[in-house]
């Protein structure tokens, strides 16, 4: 069966376009269009229709579609296992990963591997976690940074290699900031600033809240942690960050929960709110790492300290 028809279907389908798939594949609308008629006719069965300038699949072309990832992930595990044989570092080589973490987490290690194989044609691409942790299922992705997954398909392999502090934090005029001895209950009377509820970091914060029965009055503004940062330090609410966010423009809110298996009483014991996320590499178990993609764990690991 031809590749090339394939990786034609499966990118017309991402981009519900043939014009734009041939753009993204340096093909005229016509050669895309001959790729899949070719493709179609190999299966006997019709993989799209065709309504005016717009592209639907059909039910052949659903269930066409995750059997034609595997087979590009398969064509790629046999071209790494044999530029594998030559022990050489070079090729096509790109990461997924968070603008966070990108750009917080990420600078040394990126900074070592690129300066250690100039050969490599390395590209750093930022996108959600949830979106890069799909490209790495469907076998689009060869490796992805990202926070660790609250549920992991069995087909993957995630890797930690870095804990990140979660601070409660305002703005220095914020109403809390006023409060003395915090507790989840009173913050949670007070509108909060947070990613949207698909990002692995909103799951662990709802968590925490639902364990106490607890309901947050979020907005979602955006995913971005750094543009939530900015609607903090103006007053819109509280938030949950990232250690490596937190300067003079926040105040941090030290939040302390007593103990549930003890009695509320003057000098009772109190315990600390630890909040943290895992950030690390993901990987699909049945894909074989190209030498560049090797190279960067290697990276990771000896930087480990991001």
């Amino acid at each position: 069966m031809n590749t090339s028809a394939i990786k034609a279907f499966v990118i017309a389908t991402e981009e519900n376009s043939f014009s734009q798939a041939a753009e993204k594949l340096h093909l005229t609308q016509p050669g895309i269009s001959k790729r899949i008629q070719t493709l179609e006719n190999s299966l006997n069965c019709q993989l799209f229709d065709r309504i005016g300038r717009r592209i639907f699949l059909t039910q052949a072309g659903e269930e066409f579609l995750p059997h034609a990832y595997r087979i590009l992930q398969a064509t790629q595990n046999g071209l790494n296992a044999v530029a594998n044989l030559s022990s050489q570092v070079g090729g096509e080589f790109k990461v997924a990963t968070t603008q966070h973490i990108g750009l917080h987490h990420l600078k040394v290690p990126v900074k070592d591997y690129v300066q250690r194989y100039p050969q490599v044609a390395f590209s750093l691409d930022f996108i959600h976690s949830s979106q890069a942790y799909t490209q790495v299922l469907q076998g689009k992705l060869e490796l992805a940074v990202i926070t660790e997954p609250t549920t992991i398909d069995s087909d993957l392999h995630f890797v930690p290699i870095h804990l990140e502090q979660l601070k409660f934090v305002c703005n220095n005029e914020h109403p809390l900031t006023q409060q003395a001895d915090l507790t989840l209950a009173l913050v949670s009377q007070y509108r909060a600033v947070l990613p949207s509820t698909d990002s692995y970091t909103r799951r662990i914060i709802d968590q925490l809240f639902k364990d106490r029965q607890l309901i947050i009055n979020a907005s979602t503004p955006s995913n971005y942690l750094e543009a939530i940062k900015v609607l903090v330090s103006a007053g819109l609410g509280w938030s949950v960050l990232p250690e490596s966010l937190i300067d003079d423009s926040l105040h941090l809110l030290s939040l302390e929960e007593l103990d549930s298996s003890e009695v509320k009483l003057a000098g009772s014991k109190q315990q600390q709110l630890n909040l943290a996320r895992q950030i690390g590499y993901l990987v699909h178990k049945q894909r074989s790492l190209s030498n560049a993609g090797h190279a960067f764990i290697k990276s990771l690991s000896i930087n480990n300290h991001i």
